[in-house]
């Protein structure tokens, strides 16, 4: 199954979303042209969340077009994504810059524009397309997990533990998260980010704190635990959108 980039929305941020109030001392050509990057650049994907198209970062950021370029090459990867043969950027990652930006201004009038553009990314994030999105992302994931045992058991012909190897006892087994769910709930309704194992070894994991596929790998080793779930999992994670 291929968990990339679900399309973005095609219609605009423009008209759903309050914005916020200027303060007065602001040149009103500078805060229209912040406005202008983010409706212009600013699409939200099918999660709920914004994403902005690399060419605005510079106007939303207020610093030019190297600097913006040098602060993208420097996110992690799983913060860029290319959508219509442009380069995209997650909002949570501009959110951090602007807070970065903020910090080091240098000036008290460039901090402000800074901080409204800020406000902009906030009012977008909860505009109301986005929490509709979001709204039904939840809900299809409350769906999706309870039959996640189920669906993985039959997909892979699952008889034993996946981890001990031991006989399953399906009625008490568990579908037991690689990633977990509060850390990484944008995986949470996916078959390959889990496995079904028995509670007692679910018990375990969860004694154990484990939050992640380098935790797991490493409780499988001190437990002498089939570890051949890593690589399967390692491939699935380089088709998935985080």
């Amino acid at each position: 199954m291929n968990y990339g980039i679900i399309p973005f929305d095609n219609r605009t941020v423009l008209g759903n979303y309050i914005i916020p109030e200027v303060d007065e001392s602001l040149t009103a050509t500078t805060i229209t042209s912040i406005i202008n990057a983010w409706n212009t650049h600013t699409a939200i994907d099918s999660y709920g969340r914004p994403w902005i198209n690399a060419e605005g970062v510079h106007v939303v950021l207020r610093t030019s077009r190297a600097n913006a370029k040098y602060l993208i090459a420097g996110l992690q990867d799983d913060q860029k994504t290319m959508h219509a043969n442009a380069l995209y950027v997650k909002g949570e990652s501009i959110c951090g810059l602007l807070d970065r930006t903020i910090t080091q201004a240098r000036r008290l009038d460039r901090e402000k524009y800074i901080r409204y553009s800020q406000l902009l990314y906030i009012a977008i994030r909860d505009c109301s397309r986005a929490r509709e999105l979001r709204a039904e992302h939840y809900e299809y994931i409350n769906k999706a997990v309870k039959t996640l045992k189920r669906d993985r058991a039959s997909s892979f012909n699952i008889e034993n533990d996946e981890l001990t190897g031991d006989a399953l006892i399906y009625a008490t087994a568990e579908f037991s998260h690689i990633r977990s769910v509060s850390i990484y709930p944008m995986q949470a309704s996916h078959v390959e980010n889990g496995l079904v194992i028995n509670k007692s070894t679910h018990n375990i994991i969860t004694q154990n704190g484990i939050n992640d596929e380098t935790e797991l790998l490493y409780l499988c080793h001190t437990n002498g635990w089939s570890t051949t779930w890593h690589q399967v999992y390692m491939n699935y994670i380089q088709t998935v959108a985080l």
